[in-house]
């Protein structure tokens, strides 16, 4: 099993962040990796700018903690199986962070070592998007 953990503060208030990262149908919006996502219930359905679909559950979300959590169900990524978590922490009123983190598994270490190194990215140029997007210039 690997776990990641990516973070990012932002000089702007937890809510003005979460009404992005809340938007769970809408990460298209700020996730360069993915072209198009909408809801379908509790699954949500994304399109990889690659062209390859991926679907996820969405298992536990917490607007008041400004937290969800999401499983893997299938898609182009040789996982086993995968769970994570963002969450908008305040650290002020004119601040947060953001942690993204998650914990997988695939067919041997190495598969989840290289694994690890795209989705940390994927993570982390996310949160670089949304940042350019939430914190006026």
């Amino acid at each position: 099993m690997a776990s990641i953990e990516v973070q990012r503060d932002f000089p702007v208030s937890a809510e003005a962040v979460w009404n992005w990262i809340g938007s769970t149908g809408e990460v298209a919006s700020w996730i360069p990796a993915i072209r198009s996502s909408r809801m379908e219930g509790n699954v949500r359905h994304v399109v990889f700018t690659d062209g390859e679909p991926a679907r996820e559950r969405i298992v536990e979300f917490d607007d008041s903690e400004r937290s969800y959590t999401y499983e893997y169900i299938d898609g182009p990524l040789p996982l086993r199986h995968y769970r994570s978590t963002v969450a908008v922490v305040e650290t002020g009123s004119l601040g947060c962070t953001v942690r993204w983190a998650a914990e997988f598994g695939a067919e041997s270490t190495d598969v989840e070592a290289g694994l690890a190194t795209a989705i940390a990215g994927i993570y982390s140029d996310a949160l670089g998007e949304l940042k350019a997007k939430v914190v006026p210039v």
